[in-house]
């Protein structure tokens, strides 16, 4: 799962889980409320300007969140997290009526059993609640998720999620200090060039791991949250709602250039070889797609070689002081889940992925 972290969610209240039902199960609720805001606002939004904007993107288990928490602690960009949590859309409103019953940042380790800790002020994936409230029916289909282009999508999504953006570096800005906009969208990695139209003065980071130990970790992560979602019916909206399609029972593969045609029936989720097949379709499409300001980051260099791949990413996302996050080498550990057997794979299959595994390595930073 690649933003909602149910070890943390399941510490909700029965108010919260109530007060997330009501925001999400009438979606015109979060248009109204970020509609009022937009007209509040509107002034002071004219003055805010964001720019350089990261988006950090790729399959689930590609170490998009440790890319997110590591660039998010150079304390040089802002990003949703759980205080913002459930009207995404509206957090200047949503900030002054919260912080009434505000509460403290205790961490908890993440549902990934990796390792990793969230509280409240962690920075969250919470940006596709923004293309899931005005573009919902153009994309999430049945059983899989469509790629967007400019020609699918809309004027009025555009300016929200560039507004609903400035409002969130608004709401965080002190002394007219303005930070730069950070997120981790997996559904990204289907929208580069769309992305790179909506924001071009951005910088897309797309990291890649073997695609062995990639579908290790997906499957693994595919079968955690199937079960858990079989005993907590409110973690499966929850990821329902944020649009969090990466596993359990909510699963919808996104269908890079039609590659889910190649299946009669519904595909076997259980079978390594569609894994590795999906892994193929989605980075063979990010390699095709690929624009002039999106990076193509070796997760297996970044374990092996953290500092001089901290000082590459450093570098491309332009930041005021590399030690920031070089310093952060130190906090990056080995995944905890285990690499599947080549033997799993048909050979024809076998050699697509490191062939393209091949061609990353050769392009990333």
């Amino acid at each position: 799962m690649y933003g909602a972290e149910m070890s943390f969610v399941q510490n909700y209240s029965s108010i919260d889980k109530l007060l997330h039902h009501l925001s999400f199960s009438v979606p015109a609720t979060q248009k109204i409320l970020c509609d009022i805001e937009n007209h509040l606002y509107q002034d002071e939004l004219k003055l805010i300007a964001s720019k350089n904007e990261v988006f950090v993107t790729g399959l689930p288990r590609s170490g998009t969140t440790l890319l997110l928490e590591l660039l998010y602690k150079t304390d040089e960009f802002d990003t949703f997290s759980y205080r913002q949590m459930p009207f995404i859309l509206s957090p200047l409103i949503w900030g002054k009526i919260s912080r009434f019953f505000s509460k403290k940042a205790e961490k908890v380790e993440r549902a990934h059993g990796d390792g990793m800790e969230v509280s409240f002020d962690s920075p969250e994936a919470f940006e596709e609640v923004i293309w899931l409230t005005f573009l919902k029916d153009r994309y999430v289909k049945q059983d899989k998720l469509e790629p967007l282009v400019a020609a699918n999508t809309t004027k009025l999504f555009a300016k929200n999620i560039q507004l609903t953006i400035k409002k969130l570096l608004h709401s965080f800005s002190q002394d007219d200090q303005i930070k730069r906009y950070i997120s981790k969208n997996n559904a990204n990695c289907s929208r580069l060039k769309l992305l790179s139209q909506l924001f071009p003065s951005a910088t897309i980071l797309v990291p890649f791991r073997d695609p062995l130990a990639h579908i290790g970790s997906l499957m693994k992560q595919h079968q955690q949250f199937n079960e858990m979602h079989n005993e907590d019916s409110f973690s499966r909206n929850y990821m329902r709602w944020l649009g969090h399609y990466d596993f359990g029972q909510n699963f919808k593969p996104i269908d890079f250039d039609k590659w889910l045609d190649a299946y009669d029936g519904k595909p076997d989720y259980d079978d390594e070889n569609f894994w590795m097949l999906y892994w193929c379709s989605a980075y063979e499409h990010i390699l095709n797609n690929i624009t002039d300001n999106t990076y193509l980051v070796d997760f297996d260099k970044l374990l092996s070689s953290p500092s001089a791949s901290l000082s590459s990413i450093s570098k491309c996302v332009t930041l005021s002081d590399e030690s920031k996050l070089t310093d952060l080498s130190k906090e990056i550990r080995s995944p905890t889940s285990q690499a599947k057997k080549s033997s799993c794979i048909r050979s024809d299959l076998l050699a697509r992925a490191d062939e393209l595994h091949k061609k990353l390595k050769e392009v990333a930073i």
